[in-house]
């Protein structure tokens, strides 16, 4: 009978789980990054035409645009980490994966909340 086999050709593979759970984080947390930068020139369109001081004007594009962009660059950081061959730096950015895959989501229910309620 067959078993699957790890790298070194003596047991299963380890952390397939969590590479395959940093694959979707990666592509959940671009896709909606995108659409954070997309709100936030959204936003920056609305405003642009208002005077600085008239009531109902949108605010909060740079922060949010930042934050989009802030997202994106930690992709890369957590990728290089998980190329390490220390185990435990391994553990801490699956850890950081996971906590910026409830954060994005989380942070994207309320901005889709406050979209909506207007």
């Amino acid at each position: 009978m067959s078993r699957p086999v790890g790298n070194d050709g003596t047991g299963p593979v380890r952390g397939a789980g969590s590479f395959v759970l940093a694959i979707v984080e990666s592509a959940v947390t671009s896709v909606l990054s995108v659409c954070w930068l997309l709100l936030a020139l959204a936003v920056y369109l609305e405003s642009y035409g208002l005077a600085p001081g008239a009531p109902g004007r949108p605010h909060g594009h740079a922060a949010l645009a930042w934050s989009a962009g802030g997202l994106l660059a930690s992709l890369g950081v957590t990728w290089l980490l998980r190329a390490s061959r220390r185990a435990a730096v391994r553990r801490g950015a699956d850890g950081a994966v996971t906590a910026r895959l409830v954060t994005v989501l989380a942070v994207t229910a309320l901005l889709a909340v406050d979209l909506l309620d207007g």
